[in-house]
């Protein structure tokens, strides 16, 4: 029993002091950057109704659920695109303007834990909701590279697929099962390796045979040159093998990798058909970035994010603790960060916990 209430659930843990302040900065960081950029924070219940997220795949698969006392299943969020989708569609029903929107929130989903992966796990993200086209998501790109940059990133890549790149190919088969064509066998092929940069769209262009296949890279191509505008597009490069794991997904998705990680920071994309089940049909796109593997990250390339602001150690002699007190209120209204002592002190014993606790300044009342 005891050695259970000394442990954190399995895909748990505690955040200490130092790194809970880094991550709050960091954090807070993006989302400003999220405002500058028009999109306004919004949030949602931690839990919801399973039914919420049924068509989402496999709503019950990693998702820890209970009952409530009416015996309704619901679920801890395992993302946050979904609930953002319900809350669009019921609370803003009447809005028809295009939706800008950013959140922080707390996710949670049973899988292996591992180096930058949890149960519980913190993501910061956006939705634009009711802009279709390719503008629309280069806005989202150019976005999601400036977070990263934002987050503390220098060296990244953000790579680009298309769904319905992968969904022509499919249908082209599917079409031709009897006998598939040989460049179309050879596109499957080399599916896994088809990375680079726009050459590459243009090359495919030329190679495949679905029409469906074409549009798809001609959006991308579209996405790219307006991402020129943004001056991102060396951060960018295309994957057309690319899948994601959630399989909402309709158009363009990406992911961002940083350089010795062997994981996403971020990922996103277009997913036009999620609103639909909500009854209110509209095209959608957008992107998540896992504060979690950011902070590993920044971590392993030994980068320091949060600056913590000075802190002042007041310390008082016996009979001195109002006068204390009064002077490190007066302190703090100046805007000091200012730690106080927990019990009278002579002027040897503050300057021994002022070396142990690494203060830089302090202030004595004798």
């Amino acid at each position: 029993m005891t050695e259970t209430i000394l442990q954190v659930p399995y895909g748990t843990r505690d955040v200490l002091p130092g790194e809970a302040a880094a991550r709050r900065q960091m954090e807070d960081k993006i989302c400003s950057l999220f405002a500058l950029w028009g999109y306004d924070e919004v949030a949602t219940p931690t839990f919801e109704y399973l039914d919420t997220f049924a068509g989402m795949g496999q709503p019950g698969a990693g998702a820890f659920k209970f009952f409530d006392r009416k015996d309704n299943i619901l679920m801890l969020r395992t993302d946050m695109t979904t609930p953002i989708a319900r809350m669009v569609a019921t609370r803003m029903r009447k809005d028809e303007s295009v939706k800008r929107l950013s959140y922080r929130a707390q996710l949670f989903r049973y899988e292996e834990a591992q180096a930058g992966r949890q149960c519980e796990f913190t993501q910061c993200g956006i939705e634009m909701m009711g802009a279709a086209g390719a503008a629309a998501d280069a806005e989202v790109i150019a976005l999601a590279v400036s977070t990263l940059m934002e987050a503390g990133l220098k060296d990244f890549n953000i790579t680009l697929g298309h769904m319905e790149f992968i969904n022509g190919l499919i249908e082209a088969a599917t079409l031709e099962a009897a006998k598939i064509p040989e460049q179309l066998a050879l596109i499957f092929k080399e599916l896994l390796f088809l990375h680079g940069g726009i050459a590459l769209l243009e090359d495919m262009q030329k190679r495949v045979l679905s029409r469906r296949c074409w549009n798809a890279l001609e959006n991308l191509r579209e996405i790219y040159e307006l991402a020129k505008a943004y001056g991102v597009e060396r951060y960018l490069s295309f994957d057309l093998g690319l899948t994601r794991s959630l399989d909402y997904y309709t158009g363009m998705l990406f992911e961002g990798y940083a350089a010795g990680m062997g994981y996403s920071l971020i990922g996103g994309g277009r997913y036009d058909n999620m609103m639909q089940r909500f009854g209110k049909p509209c095209p959608a796109t957008g992107f998540a970035l896992g504060i979690d593997r950011m902070a590993l990250t920044l971590e392993r390339q030994g980068k320091q994010f949060v600056k913590q602001p000075e802190t002042l150690f007041v310390a008082y002699g016996e009979g001195k603790t109002a006068e204390g007190i009064r002077a490190a209120c007066a302190l703090r209204k100046d805007g000091k960060r200012v730690k106080l002592a927990d019990r009278a002190m002579t002027e040897t014993e503050m300057q021994q916990a002022v070396q142990e606790n690494h203060y830089s300044t302090w202030k004595y009342i004798g």
